[in-house]
């Protein structure tokens, strides 16, 4: 088990480590950025639960990809954070006996992982959502205070500040080969379909169909964008909407001016030169809760 104590405030530890005694596992305390990934990395067979928010679940998703993500492991999350969009794709609830139930009847699944790549980071993994423009800047902002302080809502209140002052972007989309040019204020990719503590940033994406779905927001101006706020947080599919544009492919290029569109992916900064998305088929196994469905 890899916990993260800082997550959701370290309230409910406790109780955690009381539901979940009775599984003969060696529990790591993580400390800082990077321990969680480090160990996952050592891990080649067994159940990995990581106690924590997204990030956490990033850092491991990161660390078994460092490892070749050996098809021995099985992940299992408990959503302890203040967003956990992982969770809200994979039917994991936040409620304590809710989550350990889904742990323990062990519904598991093989998933797709996208991989990105760019100067700054190198490679990098993720089994969630990557955004740029809006988005990013919404991850940016949305710091510990802010969460602390607004909870769930801390996402749309940054989501605000973050439209106030956002410019329209020019963005070369590169899908499967096949180059277009869009004016963006917000572009997401996504192997699952969640962002932002319940924004439905892609709400097609699949995570076992090997394809990743990519969402951009073509539109400029708060005004449009604040038309698609209520649909994005209450679940609605809003695809179909003018300026909205929606593809899936195997490989995404993406690629601004300098001093573009910055990228974050899982909530953790990728940076804003030309990034290179791919998706990797059945690589990871996982526990999903009862009611998830791979394809929405």
């Amino acid at each position: 088990m890899i916990c993260n104590p800082a997550s959701g405030g370290g309230q409910a530890l406790a109780t955690i480590r009381q539901d979940l005694t009775d599984f003969d596992a060696e529990w790591i305390d993580t400390q800082g950025a990077g321990d969680a990934r480090e160990a996952a990395r050592t891990l080649t067979d067994g159940l990995l639960i990581v106690v924590g928010g997204d990030g956490t679940i990033n850092e491991a998703v990161n660390g078994l990809g460092k490892a070749g993500f050996p098809e021995d492991v099985t992940l299992a999350i408990w959503p302890t954070g203040t967003g956990n969009d992982l969770a809200a794709t994979l039917a994991i609830s936040d409620d304590p006996d809710e989550a350990r139930d889904s742990i323990r009847q062990g519904r598991v699944r093989t998933l797709d992982v996208a991989r990105v790549r760019s100067d700054r980071v190198g490679e990098r993994f993720f089994i969630n959502v990557a955004t740029g423009g809006i988005g990013a800047e919404t991850s940016n902002a949305n710091d510990e205070e802010m969460k602390s302080r607004w909870g769930k809502l801390s996402y749309l209140r940054a989501y605000m500040e973050a439209a106030r002052d956002f410019d329209v972007q020019e963005i070369k989309l590169t899908l499967d080969g096949e180059e277009r040019k869009v004016r963006a204020v917000n572009i997401a990719i996504g192997n699952c379909r969640y962002t932002g503590g319940g924004w439905l940033a892609v709400p097609k994406a699949n995570p076992e169909d090997g394809l990743l779905d990519v969402v951009v927001i073509e539109k400029g101006g708060v005004g449009e964008i604040l038309t698609l706020a209520p649909s994005a947080f209450m679940g609605t599919d809003y695809l179909d909407k003018e300026g909205v544009f929606s593809a899936r492919a195997t490989e995404i290029r993406v690629e601004t001016s300098p001093g573009g569109l910055e990228f974050t992916a899982d909530g953790e900064l990728i940076g804003d030169e030309p990034a290179e998305f791919t998706v990797i088929p059945q690589a990871l196994k996982v526990i999903v809760g009862a009611d998830y469905v791979p394809e929405p």
